[in-house]
């Protein structure tokens, strides 16, 4: 990967999603060589681009990594934090495990208390998405008969779930503990590559 490209990719993958003008304006590059980049990283399937809209006029192009760029950022980090679960698992079982990785969930859900009402549950819904987007997560939900499933296709630990599939166990409890509800983990894939969903009864 070429080092204009690579800057582009290595800061994307950073921000987790931005538009063609904010990588722009970050890395001093003109948007025109931006554009042309990311096209060829979304050709190689590293990276996926949504429209989204901001008022009126055109919508924009946000584009964020697929599962296979989550793949190839893959660090010394990623290989660290594969051993810590070993460990953890061997050590002390597969149970405390999941609970250890539950703790962490909900200590990080404690900065997100102050949500507004839950009486109108698809603003409550699209507000909790938007809070959720500033974190990283790119949610998005639909209701299908008594119960609402969100779908989150930006996980952070794709990496880690073809070996660790308990890592899930932490975004789940941070979105219980976020919404006050507690929420089924189902499986999932979209054309993004592997997504995390989740369900809760209305």
């Amino acid at each position: 990967m070429k080092n204009t490209k690579r800057k582009i990719f290595e800061t994307l993958a950073v921000t987790r999603q931005a538009t063609i003008s904010k990588l722009a304006e970050q890395l001093e590059l003109n948007p025109i060589t931006v554009r042309h980049h990311l096209l060829n990283l979304e050709r190689e399937g590293l990276i996926t681009s949504s429209e989204q809209r901001h008022g009126v006029g055109r919508p924009h192009l946000v584009f964020q990594l697929t599962g296979d760029g989550q793949q190839a950022k893959k660090s010394n980090y990623h290989n660290l934090a594969h051993q810590l679960l070993s460990s953890v698992e061997e050590t002390f079982g597969q149970d405390s495990s999941v609970a250890l990785l539950e703790t962490i969930g909900k200590k990080m859900a404690q900065s997100f208390e102050d949500l507004p009402s839950k009486e109108q549950l698809p603003d409550y819904l699209d507000e909790f998405c938007d809070l959720m987007a500033a974190e990283g997560f790119n949610l998005d939900w639909e209701m299908k008969e008594n119960r609402v499933y969100l779908r989150n296709s930006s996980c952070p630990y794709h990496h880690l779930n073809q070996t660790h599939p308990e890592i899930c166990a932490i975004d789940r409890a941070f979105f219980t503990q976020v919404m006050g509800r507690e929420l089924q983990f189902e499986n999932g894939k979209s054309v993004r590559g592997t997504e995390c969903v989740y369900s809760f009864e209305v």
